[in-house]
């Protein structure tokens, strides 16, 4: 299987490793573009001529929309994928599998703190499919975005848990937004980054827990390798 990676910045990125280390000897290759500019990403047909599968990261999720086939009304709803799969037809067919880690990781949460409350920070793609998890599975959620004109940089969340819920601050800023804001100590940080050292170093001596969003990525390139069995034949 031949698959590749297109995003920006991603020279991060753990995707190979994991794709190796899950796939195996199944893996032929596993190829990263990077493109600082949406005007520079090649068609698909460039992808298509190179690879079976495709994974999309920020900030291209919404890039190939109106040229794919996508099969889930809720990916429809969402507006974006991050697995694209080629196949020997000609067509090129779109998931979001970010959507099932999320669904996986909330429910696990919620199982923990039946009276769960989110604080949502963002409002790009991963902030809506957090909402739409969040109303499926009746979790209140309050989201902070410079869209809701909200100062990112100064965020109060100390009040957020004084109705005795549990607090899950989620992060779904890109690498570029570090939060310095005043938690009581008692809350969980989910931060859908991964392997970011300004919150590795600074965010577990101000909550209760710290999760990063490896564990997220892993879910992600499993449901993706399930995605690509079923369909490339």
């Amino acid at each position: 299987m031949k698959l590749g990676l297109l995003g920006y910045p991603i020279t991060h990125s753990l995707s190979p490793k994991l794709y190796h280390d899950f796939l195996k000897t199944e893996l032929e290759s596993y190829d990263l573009f990077s493109y600082p500019d949406a005007s520079g990403v090649p068609d698909l047909t460039y992808f298509s001529s190179k690879l079976d599968g495709l994974n999309i990261t920020a900030p291209y999720k919404k890039h190939f929309i109106d040229q794919i086939e996508i099969q889930s009304e809720l990916v429809k709803k969402i507006g974006a994928v991050n697995t694209l799969a080629f196949l020997k037809n000609g067509s090129v067919v779109g998931r979001n599998t970010d959507v099932i880690a999320v669904v996986e990781i909330l429910q696990r949460f919620l199982t923990r703190h039946p009276k769960l409350k989110i604080c949502l920070i963002g409002d790009g793609v991963m902030a809506n499919i957090t909402k739409l998890v969040a109303v499926d599975l009746d979790i209140p959620l309050v989201q902070f975005s410079r869209k809701n004109q909200h100062d990112l940089a100064k965020l109060d969340l100390t009040t957020m848990g004084e109705d005795e819920s549990q607090v899950l601050i989620i992060n779904s800023c890109s690498r570029d937004y570090i939060f310095q804001g005043q938690t009581t100590g008692d809350e969980i940080f989910w931060d859908y980054n991964y392997s970011f050292l300004p919150h590795q170093n600074s965010l577990p001596s101000m909550v209760k827990s710290y999760q990063d969003g490896q564990e997220m990525l892993e879910l992600q390139a499993k449901a993706a390798i399930k995605f690509w069995k079923e369909v490339i034949t």
